[in-house]
C-alpha cells in the first residue's frame, strides 16, 4: 500500500470534490468557512490592500497622463485667479509646463473596503509530489478559480472596492525647444503665490484620484500544499489535513469594467474627468497591478487566518468521508495493538488500517463480516453449497462400500467475526483469522455450531454385498446404495484469508482473496447419518463417517470448493465495498 494507499483515497475523493451534485462538493464546502474572527471565504472582505507603485514603461505614461491633465487643471486655477485679481502672478503660463515629480516618479495604487465574490467556487486536480513525512505525507495539488457555471455561481471572480490613484507632480520651466525625453527636471525655482484658494501647490502637489472600480478575474489558480498525518497517540488518534502554503500557478487574466468606474478628487474636474478615468482604466490594466492584484489576493488567502480554518475545513471533511464509510469511533476506543506491521506502512497507514479493524467490528458497518456473508448472492455464502465429496472406500461389514457426500451444503457461515487481534497488515495487503460461531444467532444469523447438511450415499459395487447390507430391500430391488441424511457439526471453526487491493480509486477498487485456508481439526467434527430405510449397518456406517480419515476429507472437500469459488468470493467482497463506499460518500 504505503503511497498508494494515499493515492487511492485522494482519487476516490477527487471525484466527489469535484461533483456538483456530491456533499463533499468543493464550492458548497469552502463557501461556509469563516475564521474565528469572523471573515468569510464568500465575500471575502478586506481592509485595504497596498498595490504599491506602477513602474516601468507603463507607469511612466500613466504617470505623464496625470500630470497633463493636473496642468490642465492649473491652467484654469491661474486664469480665476486672474480674473479674481490675484496680485503677484505672472502674466500667463507660458514659461512652465508639469511633470513627474523625480523624487516619486510613478503613481501608486491603493485598494480599500475590497469585497471579493466567487473564490470558493473552484476544482481541484491531480495530487503532485506526493511524499512520505514522518506521521503522514505531504502532496500538492491544484485549485483552480472560477471552475463552474452552475448553481449559482459564474466563471469569474469579482473584485469590487475604493481605490485610490495618486501621483506626485512638478511645475517646470519649459525648456521651450520641446525637448523632454526620459530624464525629468527638477521643479522651478520660480514662486507663484495666489493659487493656493484654486486647490494648486506650486510647485509641487501630491494629487489624487479617487473613486469606484470593479474587476473580474478569470483563470486563477493556486498550489496549495497538504499534509495529511495521523496524529496523537494510541487509541486516541486521529486524522489531521494541513494548509501549509497557498502559492499562486497561474497569473489571471482580468477585466476591468470600465463602465462602472468613477473617478473624483480635488484636481479632478469636467475638463481633465475623462483624462483622470483613463489613466485609472490604465493603472488598472497595468502588469504590475494585475500581478499585485493577484498576490493580494493568494497572500490573504495564505494568511495564518485562513489557512487554519482551510485545514480544519478540509480535516472536517476527511473525517466525515472516513465515518461515512468506516463509521465512527468514539475517543479512546480506537485499536492500537499495532506492533509488528512491515516497516513500509507508517502512522497513516497503520491509523487507517486501525479504522478498518473498528469497522469490521462494528454491527452497524457495511463491513460488518455477518451482514457482508449475508448479502453475497454469487456464490451465495448462507447457506453456502459444497457440491458433492468424494469420501472415499471402506468396509461396511464383509463388504466394500463407496461412500460419498451429495449435495453438501454450510450452514452459519454468516456467524463470523474478525477480532481486532486476528487482523493484521502483510507486505501484500491484509491477513486475518476468520472465527466462526462467536455470536448467539438471531434471525438472520444462525446459531453456533457450524453445520454441513446432505445426503450420505453409500455404494455397492457387489450386488450380493448391497443385498446383504439391506437384505430387506434385495427382494423389492436392483438398488445397490444406501443413503441417508448427514449432518456434520464443526466446533467453532475458523479460516484464515489474505486479501490484496488495487484500483486507482472505490469505484475501481478489487479485493484479491490470494489465500483462504480452512483452520478446522477432525477431532472438532461430529457426523450423524439417519438412513432413509432401516439398515443393520447404521452403526457401522456412522463409526465409519467419523473416522479421522473421512472427515478430513469432508474438510479437504471444503476447502476444494473455497479453493474453486475463490475468485467470485472476491468478486462479492469487491462488489460489496465498492456498494459501501459508493453509498455511504453519496451522503
Amino acid at each position: 500500500m504505503a503511497t498508494e494507499l494515499i493515492n487511492f483515497i485522494y482519487a476516490t475523493m477527487y471525484k466527489r470534490v469535484n461533483d456538483p451534485d456530491s456533499p463533499y462538493w468543493l464550492p458548497t464546502v469552502l463557501k461556509d468557512v469563516r475564521t474565528p474572527d469572523g471573515r468569510t471565504l464568500n465575500p471575502l472582505n478586506v481592509d485595504t490592500w497596498d498595490i504599491g507603485e506602477l513602474d516601468g514603461a507603463e507607469g511612466k505614461t500613466i504617470g505623464d497622463t496625470i500630470a497633463s491633465a493636473w496642468w490642465i487643471f492649473v491652467g484654469a486655477a491661474f486664469d480665476d485667479a486672474k480674473d479674481r485679481g490675484v496680485p503677484g502672478l505672472p502674466d500667463n503660463l507660458d514659461p512652465f509646463t508639469s511633470q513627474r515629480d523625480a523624487d516619486h516618479p510613478y503613481p501608486s495604487l491603493t485598494l480599500t473596503s475590497v469585497t471579493v465574490d466567487g473564490l470558493p467556487n473552484a476544482s481541484v486536480g491531480e495530487l503532485q509530489n506526493l511524499t512520505p513525512t514522518e506521521n503522514g505525507y505531504r502532496g500538492t495539488i491544484r485549485v483552480t478559480t472560477a471552475a463552474y457555471d452552475t448553481h449559482g455561481w459564474q466563471k469569474q471572480i469579482t473584485v469590487k472596492g475604493s481605490y485610490s490613484l495618486v501621483q506626485h507632480v512638478v511645475v517646470i520651466d519649459d525648456p521651450g525647444d520641446g525637448s523632454g525625453g526620459d530624464d525629468l527636471k527638477p521643479p522651478t525655482t520660480v514662486v507663484v503665490h495666489g493659487l493656493e484658494e484654486e486647490g494648486v501647490e506650486w510647485p509641487r502637489q501630491k494629487i489624487e484620484g479617487h473613486g469606484q472600480f470593479a474587476v473580474s478575474a478569470q483563470d486563477l489558480a493556486f498550489d496549495v500544499v497538504l499534509c495529511v498525518e495521523s496524529t496523537g497517540t494510541g487509541a486516541d488518534r486521529t486524522p489531521r489535513l494541513t494548509v501549509e502554503s497557498i502559492t499562486v500557478a497561474s497569473q489571471p487574466t482580468f477585466h476591468l469594467d470600465e463602465k462602472s468606474l468613477t473617478i473624483e478628487g480635488s484636481t479632478v474636474d469636467e475638463a481633465t474627468l475623462d483624462i483622470w478615468k483613463q489613466a485609472a482604466a490604465d493603472a488598472f490594466n497595468a502588469p504590475d497591478a494585475r500581478q499585485a492584484l493577484t498576490a493580494k489576493l493568494v497572500d490573504t488567502l495564505a494568511d495564518p487566518s485562513f489557512r487554519d480554518q482551510f485545514s480544519s475545513t478540509v480535516t472536517a471533511q476527511l473525517v466525515k468521508a472516513l465515518d461515512g464509510v468506516l463509521g465512527a469511533v468514539s475517543p479512546g476506543s480506537l485499536p492500537s495493538d499495532d506492533s509488528g506491521f512491515p516497516p513500509k506502512y507508517g502512522p497513516l497507514e497503520v491509523y487507517l488500517f486501525d479504522r478498518l479493524r473498528a469497522s469490521v467490528n462494528d454491527t452497524g458497518s457495511g463491513f460488518y463480516p455477518p451482514t457482508v456473508v449475508l448479502g453475497a448472492t454469487d456464490p451465495t455464502l448462507e447457506p453456502y453449497g459444497l457440491g458433492d465429496i468424494d469420501l472415499g472406500s471402506y468396509k461396511i461389514g464383509v463388504a466394500t462400500a463407496d461412500l460419498s457426500f451429495k449435495g453438501g451444503s454450510i450452514k452459519g457461515i454468516s456467524n463470523v467475526l474478525i477480532p481486532v487481534k486476528d487482523a493484521t497488515l502483510t507486505d501484500g495487503g491484509i491477513g486475518v483469522t476468520l472465527r466462526f460461531g462467536q455470536l448467539p444467532g438471531d434471525a438472520r444469523v444462525p446459531a453456533p455450531p457450524l453445520t454441513i447438511t446432505g445426503t450420505g450415499v453409500v455404494s455397492f459395487p457387489d450386488a450380493a454385498a448391497a443385498a446383504a447390507a439391506a437384505p430387506e430391500r434385495a427382494a423389492a430391488s436392483d438398488d445397490d446404495t444406501i443413503e441417508g441424511d448427514i449432518t456434520v457439526t464443526i466446533d467453532q471453526p475458523s479460516a484464515t484469508a489474505g486479501l490484496s487491493f488495487s484500483g486507482r480509486d472505490a469505484d475501481e477498487l478489487t479485493i484479491g482473496l490470494d489465500a483462504l485456508t480452512l483452520a478446522i481439526h477432525t477431532k472438532d467434527l461430529q457426523v450423524t447419518i439417519e438412513l432413509k430405510e432401516p439398515s443393520p449397518f447404521q452403526q457401522i456406517i456412522q463409526q465409519v463417517l467419523n473416522k479421522d480419515e473421512v472427515k478430513q476429507k469432508i474438510i479437504d472437500g471444503v476447502q476444494s470448493t473455497a479453493d474453486t469459488h475463490r475468485a467470485d468470493i472476491a468478486k462479492e467482497l469487491t462488489d460489496n465495498a465498492r456498494t459501501v463506499i459508493r453509498t455511504k460518500l453519496e451522503g
